[in-house]
């Protein structure tokens, strides 16, 4: 299957409807390919594309006091963005990296603004991939208030096996928002009880 295709069936599963305008984001998508350790977007720099990740992991984060801040990690067949700074055309305030070689395809936002004008499907596509952001997003938040890190910890690996394989630990306790030592105590504990 090519990694166009699988874009098509996530449009697709978003819509919920007869994907009409397929050939028209088709013919917008751009290759793209970064090595381990490349950036996606920078912070400090406006984000001009929306990116799908056909291989590869990239994490999103940020710089509080000289420290790297995980915020979000996103796996094959996901959209990430710079989603602020890409609708705002505004400079960045995040860096998206990958961990791992990545790739997959850009939409970049003068294409999409000309596809949305065109197209009321397109349009609405749009806003399907913003409000998934979204959700993401509160989602997470909602996982500090209702979860201890162990059980954010059981999550991730349970969504994201290949996590402990491709993702340094100091990126993970940093995503989970404790210490990498508090990440290892975890770790040791859940290899004991299993």
């Amino acid at each position: 299957m090519t990694d166009t295709l699988h874009i098509k069936q996530q449009l697709q599963a978003l819509l919920q409807e007869p994907l009409q305008d397929w050939n028209a984001f088709e013919a917008i998508l751009q290759p793209v390919s970064y090595k381990t350790g490349e950036l996606l977007s920078e912070a400090g720099k406006t984000s001009h594309a929306i990116y799908f990740i056909a291989t590869g992991i990239v994490r999103v984060y940020t710089l509080h006091n000289g420290k790297e801040i995980s915020l979000d990690f996103l796996f094959p067949r996901s959209f990430c963005a710079s989603y602020a700074s890409f609708i705002t055309q505004q400079p960045a305030a995040v860096n998206i990296q990958a961990i791992m070689p990545v790739t997959g395809y850009a939409f970049h936002y003068a294409d999409l603004q000309q596809l949305y004008h065109a197209s009321h499907q397109s349009e609405r596509i749009g806003r399907l991939i913003a409000e998934q952001q979204y959700l993401r997003k509160y989602n997470r938040e909602l996982s500090f208030l209702q979860y201890s890190a162990q059980e954010r910890y059981a999550q991730l690996l349970q969504e994201h096996p290949e996590v402990i394989q491709h993702i340094p630990i100091k990126q993970i306790a940093s995503y989970l928002g404790i210490e990498p030592e508090s990440l290892s105590r975890i770790r040791k504990n859940r290899s004991v009880t299993e």
